[in-house]
């Protein structure tokens, strides 16, 4: 199976240390961390880089996760939400921006992490990458 390219968006080391490693080992995919929305977008704006994924908390520094992925439209990859917040009075907002699927940290970010590698799979699919 070829690995996948994901841009993790996590101001939380903790969290992007357990993710990436969980999604590295355990999932096979290769995964790039970044803190901010604005590092994002100039991790994005280097063309030697390219990325099948984005996932971001929805909580960083600068804004969130959903302002993200709305700035980002043109960029074509799907793009999955990771919170700890409700998701329910998120979906529509998050939907209209371009977000592509949903993962909550409480929930999902734990252990082997198979539910949420298999949603970034299936974001991945579902964008024909």
């Amino acid at each position: 199976m070829p690995s996948h390219s994901v841009l993790l968006v996590e101001d939380s080391e903790f969290i992007t240390e357990h993710v990436s490693t969980a999604l590295e080992s355990a999932h096979g995919f290769d995964v790039d961390a970044v803190t901010t929305g604005e590092a994002t977008r100039a991790t994005l704006a280097d063309e030697a880089q390219s990325f099948d994924c984005i996932v971001s908390s929805y909580e960083l520094p600068d804004e969130t996760g959903i302002d993200l992925a709305a700035s980002l439209e043109e960029e074509s990859v799907p793009f999955v939400l990771f919170t700890g917040n409700p998701l329910e009075p998120l979906v529509d907002e998050a939907l209209s921006a371009g977000v592509s699927a949903f993962v909550s940290k409480s929930t999902h970010a734990t252990g082997e992490m198979n539910v949420f590698a298999n949603r970034i799979r299936l974001a991945i699919e579902a964008h024909g990458n």
